[in-house]
């Protein structure tokens, strides 16, 4: 009963269209666009320093541009990405190039974890009990698989489209 179920279910429009897909590039555009947004704030320049003091990544933001220049960058990249993913919805090349940034993007925000000092609840047991600085990081893991995911999908649609010329 429950395998007719699925069969059915699957046969509906909502499982055999690319819902899913253009869902989640809505989301990475929304995304990238507030948190973009955000940078262009000193209290958020401000906010975001020792994530950036401590990234493997974007360390040299700081003593190059100075703390509302290093977030005026980061804004500016991810304003470029989240463009560049949502023209994806149209152009599987820019989307591609988005996706890629994207991906560079949450490399550089998930490698900061190890880096973060006091970032562990030691009074919990440490790792994997951990302080809000290092909870609001570990969402990038989810982007970053979902970077992966829209790189995936464009390249495979640009070689197809590439293939049918």
């Amino acid at each position: 009963m429950i395998d007719k179920a699925i069969v059915a279910l699957s046969n509906t429009a909502l499982f055999r269209g690319e819902i899913g897909h253009h869902l989640v590039r809505a989301a990475m555009v929304f995304t990238f666009a507030i948190f973009s947004y955000q940078k262009w704030f000193s209290f958020e320049a401000h906010q975001i320093r020792g994530f950036i003091e401590h990234s493997p990544v974007v360390f040299w933001l700081i003593p190059a541009f100075g703390v509302d220049g290093a977030a005026h960058f980061l804004g500016a990249t991810e304003m470029l990405f989240g463009s560049l993913i949502l023209l994806g919805f149209w152009n599987r090349k820019l989307g591609i190039l988005g996706a890629a940034g994207s991906v560079v993007t949450f490399i550089g925000t998930v490698t900061i974890m190890p880096f973060l000092p006091g970032a562990w609840a030691s009074e919990a047991g440490g790792f994997p009990a951990m302080y809000l600085p290092v909870a609001f990081l570990v969402k990038d893991v989810l982007f970053l698989a979902v970077s992966l995911y829209l790189l995936q999908h464009d390249v495979k649609r640009a070689a197809l489209e590439i293939a049918q010329k």
